[in-house]
């Protein structure tokens, strides 16, 4: 169609609702930025757009019927909408919005006809967190931004929305870092309660309604939007008198009027905004209540129901038991729980099938009000726990908090089609991701500008989010539809970054995958507050650096190689290999090199698409300089990585056998890790600020080039040890050569699905048999598990049948309340051999899930 020519709206006869009529009127808006008429009344030229009865039973086959689902059909000059119900009528005019917003051609509607989706993940809710005043105030109270994010969000399939306040502090006893205390414990600068002398000193009437006012307006905009309106308290008090450092005082909170008050003031907000749909809470010591005081949460959560209408009760995975989740129940409310998706980080799509050892509960907990985190629930600290149970009546919502990556551009795909099929593990409800730059100015570290991260002058964005619009664009419509038409994410690129579009997808995808695994396989702490892959603290492939970030979370030396993977089923760190090596044993396992092979790859694809991209005509615009510095950034770290995770095993084997020859490969990789990194910070030097401040710690501070200083005194360390100290004068033995030999023989792991039969489903107490009926050297053996983090795996060797092999998971152990997850390791033809494992593009699950009927 020409730009300038009509189109019509044939709309239902029925009244609108509110979030269907918003959509139609962002659909006439679009259509009058590019110069199209829209009219009511069919003229019989242009297009006609006919919007069908929502859930009208004359939908076509094409189309689901199920929440949210939708479909456009075109029949030559005719676009026909249909939907299951109003959230997917608002998907699907915007997607008509978003064509002609980002339509090049002459056909502003160009696209795939017809186009039907359906939701993957149930819950798909972005978290945006206020945690400095200095920073987040200014896009807190700017009116036009909230209209513009999320009008973003709905637009790209997020059905929820989560305000985040309260997330400034990790512990609030005794802190001396407590300074910047704005909304961390929120009520008081919100609301002035009668009955209470509650309020912050420093705060004016006027503002503390201004925030009131502009809480409102975000509920209002989020509902005209049909997007669910999530409001996360964190904390529910912290020591008031003893924050010497604080910028705001509260007055008034007493051990005796703590829980009335904040059951009063939690029902007052949601009068106040009626469009809140559900309230978060930190059930755990962190969030103020000691654990175990469960007669304050049954207080506060009466303040949920006094509201007399349903809000959901969404609470931190952290901590949580069963007695807090009957007390949820018991109030009425809708209830959910949310465990991290991987610690405080973020790795590839699957959830991982082992915590690590650190996470097991120890025989005594830490403190008394620590008693479950630390405790006999500590084993839900960083993941799902035994959470996900067959007859579960509350929903499980993961969470992806910002440790892993936090200023450089996102956006892969396959990795976000991924994570729309595992956020429906064996029965979960969907994700929520802490939004990019979550963090930023955490714990009085904010800077006048800085959350735009660039020094750089013509490369911030408006708002600071819209640097990161293609990572919005991908995450949201490809966990709705993980089959989503590739056309979906390029119509924005191509519209942004004109003949560049392609090299900037493929560069991203390539650079999205890399801090992803090294977190993955690269543990040394499972707190956001002391890892930060991305800005990486060196830690000592032998001796020295490290220790201040990451002492605390780590089992035995604190070194590179003894990091813990966050995945100990499935890979294993350099110490586990090179003990493997010494032994003359093979490695069922991934391992560090077989990383490093896949950083390697990773690099290159980066660097292949910033070649490509040098060459077309776009390359000097600021879109296209924003993605490509940040993916030349995210080579230097996957080939720094890559390096380090080489170096660990021959530091490994270096420090078991004390055989000095062993320091110059060691010396040799460490090089060039340095190198890499040193790339990394020539390109970021003139392009982000200095200090990147996350928190007021070295490691949660600071940029790529201040790291490198202590990398490369780690080298001169390394140099050091030719000959000398403890490692002296130690001869190769035929075990050092034996396993020196295997290192430089070994070969990638294989991943596999072929052969392997298993069941899907199983009844419980009835045995489950998995075949194998692949050629391999030597007897498979059959990993399984209950979907149950607080339980370690079994193993059994399979045994001959037929022309394969198979094992019993017994019915002894089937009969449970929770599904079963296992995975085949073997060898062929010499290689190691995972079935299923992880494919090519690390966005699969490596194991096979039966689910319990």
């Amino acid at each position: 169609m020409a730009q300038a020519d009509t189109v019509s709206f044939s709309l239902p006869s029925t009244p609108l609702s509110g979030s269907v009529a918003w959509a139609i009127d962002e659909l006439r808006s679009r259509l009058k930025r590019r110069g199209a008429k829209s009219s009511d009344k069919a003229s019989g030229q242009g297009i006609s757009i006919v919007v069908a009865e929502v859930g009208s039973p004359q939908a076509p086959a094409a189309m689901a019927r199920s929440e949210e689902a939708f479909a456009l059909i075109r029949d030559g000059n005719t676009i026909t909408v249909w939907a299951h119900d109003e959230r997917g009528m608002v998907y699907a005019l915007t997607e008509l919005a978003d064509r002609v917003r980002y339509s090049d051609g002459e056909d502003l509607f160009a696209g795939k006809f017809p186009l039907a989706e359906k939701p993957s993940a149930r819950i798909r809710s972005m978290a945006r967190l206020f945690c400095s005043e200095e920073e987040d105030k200014v896009w807190f109270h700017d009116k036009q931004q909230w209209r513009d994010y999320l009008t973003m969000l709905a637009s790209n399939r997020f059905n929820r929305f989560a305000l985040t306040l309260g997330m400034g502090y990790n512990y609030p006893y005794h802190n001396p870092w407590i300074t910047d205390v704005y909304f961390y414990f929120s009520y008081p600068f919100l609301l002035k309660l009668p009955g209470y002398d509650v309020e912050v000193t420093e705060l004016s009437d006027e503002e503390r309604e201004t925030n009131l006012d502009m809480l409102k307006f975000i509920g209002r905009e989020a509902a005209k939007r049909g997007l669910e309106f999530q409001l996360a308290l964190w904390t529910q008090r912290y020591d008031f008198d003893d924050v010497p450092r604080a910028n705001y005082t509260i007055t008034g909170v007493t051990d005796d009027n703590l829980a009335p008050y904040c059951r009063d003031a939690i029902t007052e907000l949601l009068r106040q905004v009626p469009e809140i749909t559900g309230l978060t809470f930190r059930v755990h010591v962190e969030g103020g209540i000691a654990e175990g005081e469960y007669g304050f949460w049954k207080e506060a959560f009466a303040g949920v129901a006094a509201a007399g209408r349903p809000v959901e009760i969404d609470m931190h995975g952290k901590g949580l038991d069963h007695t807090m989740l009957q007390i949820a129940r018991e109030s009425g409310m809708p209830f959910a729980a949310s465990p991290k998706y991987l610690a405080e980080h973020m790795g590839p799509p699957y959830h991982q099938s082992a915590i690590r050892n650190k996470e097991y509960p120890p025989e005594v907990a830490r403190s008394e009000r620590e008693q479950l985190s630390e405790g006999s629930r500590k084993f839900l600290r960083y993941s799902y726990g035994d959470l996900l149970t067959k007859d579960k009546d509350y929903k499980v919502i993961y969470r992806i908090w910002a440790g892993t990556q936090r200023v450089l551009l996102w956006g892969d795909p396959e990795f976000a089609a991924g994570y729309g099929r595992s956020s429906m593990f064996a029965g979960s409800d969907g994700v929520e991701w802490c939004e990019p730059q979550s963090f930023k100015g955490r714990m009085g570290t904010g800077i006048p500008g800085g959350r735009f991260n660039y020094q750089k002058h013509g490369l911030p964005t408006r708002y600071d989010w819209q640097k990161y619009e293609y990572q919005y664009r991908v995450w949201g419509r490809l966990l709705f539809y993980p089959e989503a038409p590739r056309e979906s994410w390029m119509r924005y690129l191509e519209h942004e970054c004109g003949d560049a579009a392609a090299d900037c997808e493929k560069g991203l995808s390539w650079a999205s995958r890399v801090l992803p695994l090294i977190t993955l396989a690269h543990g040394p702490s499972a707190s956001n507050n002391h890892y930060w892959p991305e800005v990486y603290t060196n830690l000592a492939l032998v001796e020295g650096s490290g220790r201040r970030a990451y002492g605390f979370d780590m089992e035995g030396p604190v070194r590179f190689g003894n990091a813990p993977t966050f995945d100990s089923s499935l890979f294993a760190n350099a110490r586990e290999y090179a003990e493997l090596l010494l032994a003359g044993k093979p490695s069922h396992r991934y391992t560090p090199l077989d990383v490093a092979d896949w950083l390697e790859e990773m690099a290159e694809g980066c660097e292949a698409a910033l070649t490509r991209a040098k060459a077309t005509g776009s390359f000097g615009s600021a879109a296209v300089q924003r993605i490509m510095i940040d993916i030349q950034i995210s080579a230097g770290i996957a080939r720094f990585f890559a390096e380090r995770f080489r170096a660990a095993c021959w530091a490994e084997l270096f420090i078991a056998t004390k055989v000095t020859t062993l320091i110059e490969p060691v010396i040799d990789h460490a090089k060039r890790s340095v190198m890499a990194w040193q790339a990394a910070a020539d390109v970021s030097r003139d392009i982000y600020h200095d200090d990147l401040t996350y928190g007021p710690q070295s490691w949660l501070r600071g940029s790529w080039q201040s790291r490198l200083p202590e990398m490369a005194a780690e080298v001169l360390d390394l140099e050091s040890l030719r000959g000398a100290g403890k490692f002296e004068s130690v001869q190769p033995d035929e075990q050092m050569l034996a396993a020196v030999k295997a290192l430089k023989a070994r070969q990638p792991v294989i991943s596999s699905t072929a052969g392997i039969a298993a069941p899907a489903t199983f009844k419980a107490g009835e045995a489950l048999t998995v075949h194998v009926d692949e050629t391999v050297d030597e007897e498979p053996v059959l990993h399984y598990r209950h979907v149950n983090q607080a339980e370690r795996w079994n193993s059994a060797k399979m045994t001959r049948n037929g022309d394969g092999f198979a094992a019993t998971i017994p019915g002894d152990y089937t009969d449970s309340k929770f599904h079963l997850q296992f995975f085949v390791s073997s060898r062929r033809g010499g290689r190691n051999v995972l079935s299923p494992g992880l494919e090519d593009n690390l966005s699969n699950e490596p194991y096979y899930t039966a689910l319990q009927d």
